[in-house]
């Protein structure tokens, strides 16, 4: 702000007439009379340097006011004019109001006058300090984030679809921080900067790999939160990240740690989410994804589960019985299969072990076990289905 302002708040009109003619030409101010025209004035927008209040006002005092004002505008540095200096009201200005200084009654210009200069100053060290801040958080994302693209794009577009749910979903699941949720889904998987490029080429392509591999990319989450923790402010962040594999029970990783509700927020969400990215077909989510979720009820909030599921489960047109009476028919990868597919083809390993014959309709148990095999197997792929239509009797 080039020319910050001055509010002066007061319940005396008269007071307010004075103040005009001493400052006028000295500071960019403004004035409200009384409390609720000064709260008025700044939740519409306008952005105070400096708000100095009178102390006795009656539809509410000035520790009051100030204490509002300062949890709207948090920069604004806050000052008490008062006939009234005992020590209660001191203490409790200080303490409620955030009272960067005080006036007395009848105030000398000249001390008025280098008040302000100093509240002014005050707020210039403020948002400056906040701006480097600001900037220096966004730099410090904005290179991790590179590093992530750059090492294997596949992988960080699957963390931009996270993000995006995360940005859908952080309000209605009651999330403090919204931007704190997303960027937690962004930086997710930076702990693969630290994986061979043979691992990352095969999760990008999403192929089994060995156990010893496995357990290698089952501890990222620890090197993301050593990455991540360097940067200032991203504490809750890099928290969030490293348990992001920890299961609703207590299973998975870390294998000390919180379990239930205990679990940060953040880190929940970010474990539904993880599964969910594997059996997503580019942007459409619905109901199905979530019945396949609720087959591990212990690695997930289920309270959680259901309310996301409000707010992305969409309606999946393969199973519109008006326009499709027989079905959709479709080429899928086998990550997307879902329960009641009918095989148009075999499920065959690469191999040439058949897992399951065309001509059936998928089962729960069959899905699962076919989960299991995946990790240890690949494929011919995609596979051809028929999804939706009249299952027969």
């Amino acid at each position: 702000m080039d020319n910050p302002f001055v509010l002066f708040v007061d319940d005396d009109e008269n007071l307010l007439m004075g103040m005009k003619r001493k400052l006028r030409g000295k500071f960019n101010f403004d004035t409200a009379l009384g409390p609720n025209e000064a709260l008025e004035k700044i939740r519409s927008g306008t952005q105070y340097a400096v708000c100095v209040a009178d102390m006795r006002m009656p539809e509410m005092d000035g520790v009051q006011l100030l204490s509002e004002i300062s949890k709207i505008s948090p920069d604004t540095v806050n000052m008490m004019l008062t006939g009234n200096a005992d020590q209660h009201t001191a203490v409790e200005a200080i303490n409620q109001g955030h009272i960067f200084r005080f006036f007395n009654k009848p105030c000398e210009d000249d001390d008025l006058i280098a008040g302000l200069k100093a509240g002014l100053r005050q707020y210039q060290l403020v948002t400056a300090e906040k701006a480097l801040i600001e900037q220096t958080l966004a730099g410090s994302v904005k290179v991790l984030t590179e590093i992530l693209a750059q090492l294997n794009p596949t992988i960080f577009g699957k963390a931009m679809r996270a993000k995006t749910w995360c940005d859908k979903i952080a309000k209605p699941v009651g999330y403090k921080h919204p931007w704190e949720l997303g960027l937690a889904a962004l930086l997710a998987p930076i702990g693969y900067v630290s994986l061979p490029p043979e691992i990352l080429t095969r999760l990008g392509q999403d192929k089994p790999l060995q156990p010893l591999e496995r357990d290698v990319v089952r501890r990222t989450p620890e090197v993301a939160r050593s990455l991540i923790s360097n940067i200032p402010r991203l504490e809750q962040v890099a928290g969030i990240v490293y348990l992001q594999n920890r299961n609703f029970d207590g299973s998975g990783f870390p294998a000390e740690g919180p379990l239930g509700e205990d679990i940060p927020l953040g880190a929940r969400i970010l474990r539904i989410f993880n599964d969910l990215e594997k059996i997503v077909d580019n942007t459409l989510v619905v109901k199905h994804h979530f019945d396949e979720l609720r087959q591990k009820p212990q690695r997930y909030d289920m309270a959680l589960l259901d309310k996301i599921e409000a707010e992305l489960a969409e309606d999946d047109p393969s199973y519109d019985k008006v326009a499709y009476p027989q079905g959709t028919e479709l080429d899928i990868y086998l990550k997307h299969l879902r329960m009641n597919d009918f095989l148009l083809t075999d499920i065959e390993t690469l191999g040439g072990n058949v897992l399951l014959t065309h001509g059936n309709y998928v089962s729960e148990i069959q899905l699962q076990r076919l989960r299991v095999f995946q990790e240890l197997h690949q494929f011919h792929e995609p596979i051809r289905v028929r999804r939706g239509g009249a299952k027969p009797a």
